[in-house]
């Protein structure tokens, strides 16, 4: 198997049934020790099959705590035509606990313009 990002993400359009196609995405990690404040990992645009395969290096060596992913949905609506919608971007909150720092996570996120999912994916 080839080494990959130990982070990953995927957008699909829920709505359209396509990719979610040149969505921004940006991921960060929770400083406790500045204030809880956002420290930023990595950013990205996702692909023709709506994937960032590449967000972090394969030898990025991921640490506990809590990370945040955002997604930039206005963006993608407006590329698509739709201007109505909820969320204007959707921000995705995860731990990676003490131990499971050498884990791959994969968050996909399922989106239509009034509602979004997601899960930890594989």
């Amino acid at each position: 198997m080839a080494a990959r990002s130990p982070i990953t993400c995927h957008v699909l359009d829920s709505s359209r049934g396509h990719p979610g196609r040149n969505v921004p995405v940006k991921l960060e990690i929770l400083n406790t020790a500045a204030n809880n404040t956002w420290g930023g990992l990595a950013t990205g645009l996702t692909d023709s099959d709506g994937r960032v395969g590449a967000l972090l290096d394969p030898s990025h060596q991921l640490v506990a705590g809590i990370y945040r992913m955002t997604f930039q949905t206005s963006d993608y609506w407006a590329s698509v035509g739709v201007t109505a919608y909820f969320h204007p971007y959707v921000q995705i909150i995860f731990e990676v606990a003490p131990g499971a720092e050498k884990q791959h996570y994969h968050i996909p996120l399922l989106l239509s313009p009034y509602s979004y999912t997601t899960y930890r994916g594989s």
